[in-house]
This record gives structure tokens, sequence and C-alpha cells, in this order.
């Protein structure tokens, strides 16, 4: 071979070297950055949040405020004294801040988004760590630190909802109870107030799991051989259209069906969750309504344990009744944008599914049988608990090897 020949070849490699751009393979390249992941989930997020504000007025906008102020602020100060790097990106603050807002009721004083903003901040995110790092979701934290720390103003029982020609603008401050009501639409105001004072569809359901006192004799059809017998259920709850588009009580972004489940399809499309954890969370719940046994009241002070409330009174009476049971509460919430969480929920697609069952699971068992205001936010807390045993128990195979091989020692 001849010097020149010699000569070439490294220069030529070296050309070809400098001519791959780093954009390029073998090199990966993540199609979206983590700071994009957070902004467009704070938009899909914001569609619960509009609902909210249409019903609740301009008092939940002021707790909304209060909120993502606060969680960026708290997390801030947090970082200018720890330098903790996974704290230095602000986009995760603000997430946690409206995340936590859609939680809360329209009407707690100011220093309640406050004081739960720096559980969430301080105690649900910044002592793991930061961004990736912690164990449970920190907005869940927050919201159970003042549902722990108020229970009066977080639990009443009766929360306001704006009435239709007070929307926007209205005071939910400014209610009054509302003897007749029966749906949301064309039914106005007292005179001087801005919204009624109503009971959650959801404490309306307690009444028939009360083993001492029923409070209902059936779903819809009361016996006629019942004397003085008890009302049916679902002649005193609204309309199901008004738990659609979300003229009910309960927490800003908790209450609007659609909007709900249209923002998180969205977010599925994205790839940001799989569909498998909201749709195994929803189906898990469903289930356990339409087998978890009822207690109605019968003749002459006696009581009846129903099971398969799905069957007892037809089908059609039974979709209905799990359709109020999904539908009223904070369930759906949690489902798509809380149990989704990147960083508590489990990695894998199988883990994930064991998750989002094992939440619907809880979150409706503590619903009917347990009296505690936040039962669907209080099992995915339980369930991220176990996210690291479901993590560790569903490994994903090492491609080419027998499961779990590669957890073993090689002999020497």
């Amino acid at each position: 071979m001849s010097d020149g020949e010699t000569k070439t070849e490294p220069q030529a490699s070296g050309q070809a070297a400098k001519a791959l751009p780093a954009s390029e393979s073998p090199f990966l390249r993540a199609p979206e950055s983590v700071r994009t992941v957070f902004t467009v989930t704070f938009v899909a997020a914001c569609g619960p949040l509009l609902a909210g504000l249409i019903f609740f007025g301009y008092r939940a906008a002021m707790v909304t405020v209060i909120s993502v102020v606060s969680c960026a602020v708290i997390e801030r100060l947090y970082y200018r004294v720890t330098r903790v790097p996974a704290l230095l990106g602000r986009s995760h603050a603000y997430l946690t801040g409206l995340l936590l807002a859609l939680t809360l009721p329209p009407f707690v004083q100011w220093y309640v988004p406050v004081v739960a903003a720096a559980f969430a901040i301080i105690v649900g995110k910044a002592v793991f760590g930061g961004v990736g790092h912690f164990l449970w979701q920190p907005a869940l934290l927050g919201r159970l630190a003042v549902a722990v720390m108020f229970p009066a103003m977080m639990n009443p029982s009766s929360w306001p909802l704006l009435a239709q020609n007070k929307i926007l603008f209205g005071d939910v401050t400014l209610h009054s109870p509302a003897a007749n009501y029966r749906h949301w639409r064309h039914t106005p105001a007292v005179k001087g107030k801005d919204a009624f004072e109503l009971k959650p569809p959801s404490k309306i359901l307690a009444g028939l799991t009360d083993a001492e006192a029923p409070s209902f004799s059936a779903l819809a059809k009361v016996p006629m051989e019942i004397p003085r017998a008890a009302p049916a259920v679902l002649a005193k709850l609204p309309r199901i259209s008004d738990l659609f588009y979300g003229a009910r009580p309960g927490g800003i972004g908790e209450t609007c069906a659609v909007i709900i489940m249209v923002a998180g399809l969205y977010l599925i499309y994205r790839n940001y969750i799989k569909w498998q954890l909201p749709v195994c969370f929803i189906a898990a719940a469903w289930c356990v309504a339409a087998v978890a046994p009822i207690h109605l009241a019968g003749p002459n002070a006696t009581t009846k344990t129903v099971w398969w409330p799905l069957l007892t009174e037809g089908l059609d009476v039974g979709f209905i009744y799990l359709a109020y049971q999904i539908l009223s509460g904070e369930l759906l919430l949690a489902a798509f944008f809380l149990a989704t969480e990147m960083t508590s929920r489990p990695v894998t697609t199988g883990g994930q599914v064991i998750f989002g069952v094992g939440c619907g699971t809880v979150a409706m068992l503590l619903r009917l049988y347990l009296d505690v205001p936040i039962p669907a936010y209080l099992a995915v807390l339980a369930m991220n608990t176990l996210t690291p045993a479901i993590d560790a128990t569903w490994r994903p195979r090492v491609f080419g090897h027998r499961p779990l091989q590669f957890l073993q020692t090689p002999r020497r």
C-alpha cells in the first residue's frame, strides 16, 4: 500500500464523521420535551377549569389563581434555599397548582389553597428530590392536608351551585336552600341570591348503604306493599344530564363529565397517558357498584339487603343507578388527571392495569361504606404507595432471556 493511500483513508473517515449531524441515527432524540408534556397537560386541565368557572363563578377563578401562584412561589423559594436541581423548572409547579385547584371547593377562604400548595410542593415533591422522584401525587397530598386541617369548610353537608342566570359572574357564597330543586336548567335563583344550596349527589347516594337507617325503599320503583315507604333514590337526584355537563355541586374541576373525558382522551391521543389506566379505573369502580350490596327500608322498620343493584329492578334502572355512581363525585377527574401522573403511577402497561383496578375498587368501596370526603383521591394515594411494589413485581422481560433470568447472579 502506498503512502498516498494510507493518508487518504483517515482523512476521508474524518470528513464522514464531521458530516454526520448529531440529530440523525444512531443518536436518540426524544420527540417532546418534559416542559412540553407539562404544558400540554396544563392546557388540557384548563377544560375542567372552564366548566368550574361557568358553574361556580369568579370565586373559583380566585381559588385557582391563588393555588397556581402559591405553588410556583413556594417551589421557587424552596429551590433558592436547597438548590435541588429537579425544582428548577416551574412548569410542573404550575401544573400542580392547577390540579390542586380543580380538587378544591370554590367557596374556600384564601388561605386554604396556600396551605394546600405548601403541603403539595414541600411534603409532596421537594422532600423527595423534586420532579421525577416523589412517591405520591403532590396535588392530592395538598388536598388531603386541607381536608384534615379544615374538615368543616372542606366537607359541608350542602354545597353551592350558581343558577343559570348567574353563571360566570355570580357569587357562590350568596346561596339559599332549594326546596323543590330537580334540575338546573330553567330554575332561577331566589331573589337577592346567586346560587342554590344543594346536597351533592354522592351524599344522597350514601343513604343507600346505611345499614342502620336506610334512607330509601328502592332505586326507582317503590313496592306497593310497603306502608309509609321511604322514597326512591332516583327521585331525589338531579337529572343525569346535569351530571354530564357539570351542573352539580363539587370541586372546581370535578363536575363536568363530558369535558373531563374529552380532555382525558386528548391526553391519550398525545400518548401522555395509556388508555388502560383510566379505563380500568372506571371499569373497576363500575363493577364494584354493580355487585356491592345496598340497604333498602322495608315494611315495619325492617332493612332489606340487596346484592347486585344492577339487576334488582331491571337493567334499565340498574344502568342509570351505576351512571349516577360514576358521574357523581371526583372519580372521573381522579381517573384521567390524577391517577395518571407520570412519576407516581407504574411504568409498564400491565402495572398500570393493576394500578387502575386497585384505584377504582378502593375508591368505590370507600364511597359506599365509609364516611370519607374524598374517596377517589384517597384511593389514588393508597395505590401510589404500592407503585414501587407493582413496578418490582411487573418487570419488563429482557429480550432473549427467560423471565427473571436477568435477576439471577451468574455462576463463575
